[in-house]
């Protein structure tokens, strides 16, 4: 089962979001994806280059290196952690429940890192695949439907890749303000799961790279806020982000004492991602 590719599996969440109320769905969520990329020709010039540069500068930090070591395998659980189960993991159940086209593209990007934290688990991801590829379609992600194909023999998706391409995908479509919300709930999710297990997590970072979450978390925010008077529902993004602008760790110390302190905020707006 193993074997079986991320791209079968999004193959068949196409085939699935095709047929039914799902092609309904699509095609709502494909109207209003139009709207918002008709409401965003009105940015300014200044503006587009100003995402553009925070676009380029969160594509450039990547994964946290936590979270890129969990992907890459190199987060060794023991046997007996993985008889423990994950139960902090966003239900999947809760997909079903998405309205708007917001909570479904945030809900992409916590599924993704859960799926990631499922697999370090020993966990099955069949179902992971089909709701990720369900939401990709809903959203009009093609980045991540294309993203999925690039790995195709392991059981991982590449995400780097996939911050590159749909940074580049959304810019074009004029719905930059969904990379902006995707990447706001993937750092979330991210800060979510270290937060639960900072002495493990913590390793993996050094001075720089606890710097770069501080910088991770001002571009996010920098880039929520500047499209709020386009996109008011991006509110309630930042109203999540608002607790945890103390974020300001330049080294591995300071970042694992933020994590510490914020740990019961980063939960609470972890939480109501999907609401």
């Amino acid at each position: 089962m193993k074997k079986i590719t991320i791209a079968c599996m999004l193959a068949a969440a196409l085939v699935l979001s095709a047929c039914g109320n799902n092609a309904s769905k699509k095609k709502d969520a494909q109207t209003k994806a139009d709207e918002t990329s008709q409401q965003e020709q009105y940015l300014t010039e200044d503006l587009i280059i100003k995402l553009d540069s925070l676009i380029s500068g969160f594509q450039k930090l990547g994964m946290m290196p936590n979270m890129q070591a969990m992907i890459d395998g190199k987060v060794v659980l023991t046997d007996k952690e993985k008889r423990v189960k994950p139960t902090f993991l966003m239900p999947l159940t809760k997909a079903a429940d998405l309205v708007t086209l917001s909570q479904k593209n945030r809900a992409l990007a916590v599924y993704a890192i859960d799926r990631e934290v499922a697999t370090m688990y020993g966990l099955p991801t069949e179902e992971y695949d089909q709701v990720i590829g369900k939401l990709a379609v809903e959203t009009d992600n093609q980045a991540m439907i294309d993203g999925a194909q690039i790995n195709v023999e392991v059981n991982s998706y590449d995400m780097n890749s996939w911050i590159v391409t749909m940074g580049e995908e959304q810019l074009a479509k004029e719905q930059v303000h969904m990379f902006f919300e995707l990447a706001a709930a993937a750092m979330l999710e991210s800060l979510y799961i270290t937060s639960l297990d900072i002495p493990r997590y913590i390793t993996y970072f050094n001075d720089e790279t606890a710097a770069d979450v501080t910088y991770r978390f001002v571009l996010v925010v920098d880039g929520v806020e500047s499209l709020i008077p386009y996109h008011p529902e991006l509110e309630t993004v930042k109203g999540l982000l608002e607790p945890l602008k103390v974020i300001n760790a330049i080294n591995v110390k300071q970042l694992e004492e933020q994590l510490k302190t914020l740990a019961a905020d980063i939960t609470v707006a972890r939480e109501k991602l999907m609401d």
